[in-house]
């Protein structure tokens, strides 16, 4: 079995921060001077609600036959949109004219 030489990956933060030595004595230094708590900063998790406000959008879960489906795929794709933005526009037109 022949060994393949592969070159070491340059690794990096989802920041774009590389990941050697001297980044990991300067996390080490930081975290063995302490920090404020009041400093931090709270970050939201999960997606961003949809009213604008903050917390969390209502959920609806539905079912759909499988011609149904195909149909809202097909616009979707047609206007480079996610299934979940036809299906939430279908349902705002219909509450509009009604």
């Amino acid at each position: 079995m022949a060994t393949v030489n592969k070159k070491p990956r340059s690794q990096t933060s989802a920041a774009g921060a590389r990941l050697d030595a001297g980044y990991e004595r300067r996390l080490a230094e930081e975290a063995e001077a302490g920090f404020d708590p009041a400093a931090l900063v709270r970050r939201q998790v999960g997606r961003p609600s949809l009213s604008g406000r903050t917390g969390s959008s209502h959920r609806v879960d539905l079912r759909v036959d499988d011609e149904t489906y195909a149909a809202i795929r097909r616009i979707a794709d047609q206007d480079h949109r996610d299934v979940s933005d036809v299906v939430r526009e279908a349902i705002r037109r219909y509450l509009q004219a009604s």
